[in-house]
């Protein structure tokens, strides 16, 4: 049975459907997804009321919720649910961990997983950095890259407090790689906590210049 909130998403999204509009934002996304045509501020909008305290589902629905939205075809659905979840950041448990990091490699896209892996359970690992090696490090060595993208760039909100035995252990299997979206990764996260501890980024690129690619290497050292 659909929950109660998916079925006001899905009333308001529908009837705010774009053909003109989805047609550009699915070849954006490399028409993986069908769009309904909705723009971020619309879909702010239409959010809004549904968002309010007084109609946020209770944090035991979370898992449900997101998982029916994320199952639907438009991909404004998908973008609910992650709007949904960062409204509990900081109710997220250790035991949300599991459904989240499924969802990372269910329909998955650079759009999905970086806000799943860079925002929400970043955010979650930085307010509870104990959850950190044992839920994210069976990703470094998963058969997904996508898993393997969400463990290099976890720490994104850390900053000045980045495991980089962590971030070593995440990067290091992966420099090799010619997957674009793990290179890409390895140069953001070096990149992000370069503004924090530079000279551990740079001595780390010295060291492994053989071996990183040079978008990775550009990427991490783009500001230093």
């Amino acid at each position: 049975m659909t929950h109660p909130w998916v079925q006001s998403v899905q009333t308001a999204f529908s009837s705010a459907d774009n053909p003109k509009i989805a047609a550009p934002m699915s070849a954006y996304m490399k028409n993986h997804f069908p769009f309904h045509g909705i723009t971020s501020q619309h879909r702010t909008e239409l959010l809004k009321d549904l968002l309010s305290k007084e109609n946020l589902p209770e944090h035991n629905d979370l898992p449900l919720i997101c998982r029916q939205l994320w199952q639907l075809p438009q991909r404004e659905y998908t973008y609910a649910a992650l709007t949904l979840m960062t409204k509990f950041h900081k109710k997220l448990t250790p035991t949300d961990i599991p459904w989240l990091i499924d969802l990372v490699t269910q329909k998955s896209w650079w759009d999905s997983v970086d806000t799943l892996a860079g925002s929400v359970l970043s955010t979650l690992v930085n307010r509870l950095p104990d959850t950190l090696w044992p839920n994210f490090e069976p990703l470094i060595s998963a058969d997904n890259f996508w898993l393997n993208r969400t463990a290099i760039i976890v720490q994104l909100k850390m900053r000045d407090k980045t495991d980089t035995d962590f971030l070593t252990a995440a990067i290091l299997p992966h420099m090799h790689n010619k997957e674009f979206f793990l290179r890409k990764a390895i140069g953001w996260s070096l990149r992000q906590y370069a503004r924090h501890n530079p000279q551990w980024v740079i001595d780390f690129v010295q060291q492994h210049q053989e071996l990183l690619s040079g978008l990775s290497k550009r990427e991490a050292l783009k500001r230093l």
